[in-house]
């Protein structure tokens, strides 16, 4: 296995930024795998080092840029307010899903729908918590854990890779039929 901090050790990580090619690591990765459609991008957004998992078919943006401003996405994040409490945040937000090409969507009635199902397997994701208004349909973290952190945030982007079937079952119930 490659080493885990490539181009910054463990005792420079105060930043958001030192995240950055751990995460490229991280997402490298993820694309050698079966990624159950999802496009994976790795970035600086919002003052932190950023993961993304989406699949084409959940936005009507441009799958190029870390932004979105509408559709599904998994994303983990490390910025300055996480790294001081030792944490490597995730979550999955539904953005303007009324927005979203092809579907009829009430956003609010997709998050009950999506945090339904999701009880079953919230058990599994580490302090996870679904308690927010319809555009965060969860919402959890993981210790920064310098000797695991690569691997740790890995096996939260697979298993988000396992809940994305889920996310596609409640889309193509409201889909609009043509």
């Amino acid at each position: 296995m490659p080493p885990l901090f490539r181009s910054a050790p463990t005792t420079q990580m105060t930043t958001p930024e030192n995240f950055v090619q751990l995460f490229e690591n991280v997402k490298a990765r993820f694309d050698q795998r079966p990624q159950h459609g999802l496009v994976c991008r790795s970035g600086f957004h919002k003052n932190g080092s950023v993961l993304k998992l989406q699949k084409a078919s959940w936005t009507n943006d441009s799958m190029d840029g870390m932004q979105n401003t509408s559709g599904i996405f998994f994303s983990v994040w490390i910025n300055e307010a996480s790294i001081r409490k030792n944490r490597a945040n995730y979550n999955i937000h539904a953005l303007k899903l009324r927005h979203l090409n092809g579907y009829a969507i009430t956003s609010r009635d997709f998050a009950n729908n999506f945090r339904t199902a999701f009880a079953t397997s919230a058990g599994k994701w580490p302090n996870v918590g679904v308690d927010y208004g319809p555009l965060t349909l969860m919402e959890g973290w993981i210790a920064i854990n310098p000797d695991s952190l690569e691997n740790d945030i890995l096996a939260l982007m697979n298993q988000f890779g396992r809940l994305s079937p889920l996310i596609d079952r409640l889309l193509d119930s409201r889909r609009i039929n043509n």
